[in-house]
């Protein structure tokens, strides 16, 4: 894992250079700006060095001959076989580094006027690269299908562009305006969806994306998603068959020339990749991998007594990292938040993640983590929401079902109330609804896409959480809030032969006999008895008590809290009053959520313009 950046501006190596001094958190390991012999382009990288720790490996990389030069951030899962395969071939190699694997191939692609897209897609694994074609001067930009690294793309005048990792790079080249045109997406999704990014003429490359710079003009292709290759027509796949794709991307994930750890929990997800890392290091005499916990002075929040017990069945070395609890320093870490994110960011969970990402990487350089496994294995409550309403809601006149969603109120069970609120209509008016995190009407909020509803409500659920809210949020946070502190994130769940097994199982087969059906029957034999019947917790924090305690000390007292929060939006006070009980109540967690977003919009205001440019590492 690495930062990288870079510029076509001509002659712009010191620009490059300053960049890299904003992105100096993301690669403790070593710092390079390579440039064009003409001046044309700059690249640059802050290297982490997971992979091959010698100078040789060292970025930019630069082909034999002197052509490509290439910024690489992530890791290629089975480099080291595919490199055998290729040398086979009659390439060869400088470095054990995946980053050269990238280089060979697209580099081979390039000169034999291949399609180099065609071999992204055989790549497993998270990336985000750039690739500079001296001959042609021409720079090649790429983000995995999955979207777990990021790349951002900064336009400037006279047809050039700039790149980076973070947003925060490219404050030491440009001054950054904000762009408040995002707000009703962000309060929709809690997050900015691609490829906006709350920054005017800044965008992030989609998941996918393989763009293609020359001259000033640009050529966009598209990296096959594993998932759309999968074959729906063949043989469903089986518990076996996931499981053994599983444990080759787990395996694959824990190839490093550097300790690694895991993220464990009372769920299934990162309990299973734990699980399977313990198997394999004790198959190749390797030490078992330490696991990591945030614990929770609140018991309806904690895992702790479910994870213990999960690390002795494992025989892991178990750390619980304490989640924060006073509002100064939960704060401090939100604005940190935001700056490495860059625009307006409001999963609160942000906060817990990087407090456990800076306890983990004093231990460990690179953790497993069980991110993904609810988007494509069916682990979250509204899948069954949609499945219950295409099997029977739906049939009920829409009268009933509209006076039925009337009659019960928000202050009731959130669960029923949601799931009546979306169910009183049709097919994409359930859709909207049950995607749209934002409870306020006065916000005019609106989920950034409507997706084709020609089939199943639940399959097109699943995979709009794939493909937009999985990159945008959860990934978004394991990559800022891991490397803010040096700490590489691996994500087995999201490796390519897992991801396209799952999309070859129909959404009805994952929730057959409960959520995750499937992954269930996979992984219980490696977990203690009663595991996997734990109840779902999930890994959040206390909104409403939160919420509180950031808003007065931002604000003071609620009048002033009332007015700062409140303030874009055309609503009595009164209502503003009513808003702001039902949200710190802690019975109403959407309108919890709804009232954070808004509050981390504005503080997101006040910091921009101020600091927002600088390292994101403060707290």
């Amino acid at each position: 894992m690495c930062g990288i950046a870079g510029s076509t501006q001509p002659n712009d190596h010191r620009a490059v250079d300053a960049m890299l001094q904003r992105l100096a958190h993301r690669g403790t390991d070593g710092s390079g700006v390579s440039s064009d012999p003409n001046g044309k382009i700059a690249l640059g990288c802050v290297r982490l060095a997971i992979t091959d720790l010698t100078g040789q490996a060292n970025q930019p990389l630069i082909s034999v001959d002197g052509r490509f030069v290439l910024v690489f951030n992530g890791y290629i899962a089975g480099h080291r076989r595919k490199i055998q395969a290729v040398t086979r071939d009659g390439l060869t190699f400088q470095t054990r580094n995946d980053a050269e694997l990238v280089l060979q191939l697209m580099s081979d692609a390039i000169r034999r006027g291949s399609d180099p897209a065609k071999v992204l897609q055989t790549f497993s694994g998270q990336y985000a690269f750039a690739l500079w074609d001296v001959a042609q001067s021409c720079l090649w930009l790429a983000r995995d299908p999955l979207g777990i690294k990021p790349l951002h793309v900064l336009s400037r005048p006279d047809g050039h562009i700039a790149f980076g990792s973070e947003i925060s790079a490219f404050s030491a080249i440009s001054p950054l305006v904000r762009d408040e045109r995002v707000k009703s997406t962000y309060l929709a999704h809690l997050f900015v969806p691609v490829p906006d990014t709350g920054k005017e003429a800044v965008k992030l490359l989609p998941p996918g994306t393989l763009m293609c710079w020359q001259a000033g003009e640009v050529s966009i292709g598209l990296i096959a998603h594993p998932a759309y290759r999968a074959d729906k027509a063949s043989q469903i796949p089986t518990a076996g068959d996931l499981l053994s794709a599983v444990r080759q991307s787990v395996a694959d994930a824990m190839d490093a020339d550097c300790e690694v750890g895991c993220l464990v929990s009372g769920g299934l997800d990162s309990a299973g990749v734990a699980a399977l890392a313990c198997d394999i290091a004790r198959e190749r005499g390797q030490s078992i991998p330490k696991a990591f916990v945030m614990g929770f002075d609140d018991p309806a929040l904690d895992e702790t007594e479910a994870t213990q017990k999960l690390c002795r069945h494992l025989g892991q070395e178990l750390h619980v990292v304490a989640a924060p609890t006073q509002p100064e320093d939960i704060y401090q870490e939100l604005v940190a938040a935001l700056k490495s994110v860059g625009g307006p960011f409001a999963n609160p969970s942000i906060v817990l993640m990087r407090c456990l990402a800076k306890a983990v990487s004093g231990n460990v350089k690179v953790c497993l983590s069980g991110d993904g496994g609810d988007e494509l294995f069916g682990g979250y409550p509204r899948y069954r929401a949609a499945q219950l309403y295409e099997t029977y809601w739906h049939h009920v006149p829409r009268h009933l079902r509209r006076l039925t969603a009337k009659l019960y109120g928000a202050g009731n069970r959130r669960e029923i109330h949601r799931f009546l609120a979306g169910g009183s209509g049709a097919r994409n008016h359930a859709f909207a609804v049950w995607n749209n995190r934002c409870v306020i009407p006065e916000c005019d909020a609106r989920i950034a896409q409507r997706p084709d509803l020609g089939g199943s409500l639940t399959d097109t659920m699943m995979h709009f959480d794939r493909d937009v809210t999985l990159p945008g949020n959860q990934l978004l946070m394991s990559d800022r809030c891991g490397m803010a502190h040096g700490l590489e994130y691996r994500l087995p769940l999201l490796g390519y032969d897992v991801v396209r097994i799952a999309a070859a199982v129909t959404a009805k087969q994952h929730l057959k006999y409960g959520s995750k059906s499937l992954w269930r029957q996979a992984i219980t034999p490696y977990l203690p008895a009663g595991h996997v019947q734990n109840h779902k917790i999930g890994f959040n924090p206390p909104v409403a008590t939160w919420l509180v305690g950031v808003a007065r000390y931002a604000w003071g007292d609620e009048n002033r809290i009332l007015e700062a929060i409140f303030a874009d939006i055309a609503i009595s006070q009164g209502r503003k009053t009513a808003y702001w009980n039902r949200a710190i109540s802690g019975k109403d967690l959407d309108m919890a959520l709804s009232v954070w977003a808004l509050m981390v919009w504005q503080i997101w205001v006040e910091l921009d313009g101020s600091d927002m440019g600088c390292a994101a590492d403060t707290a």
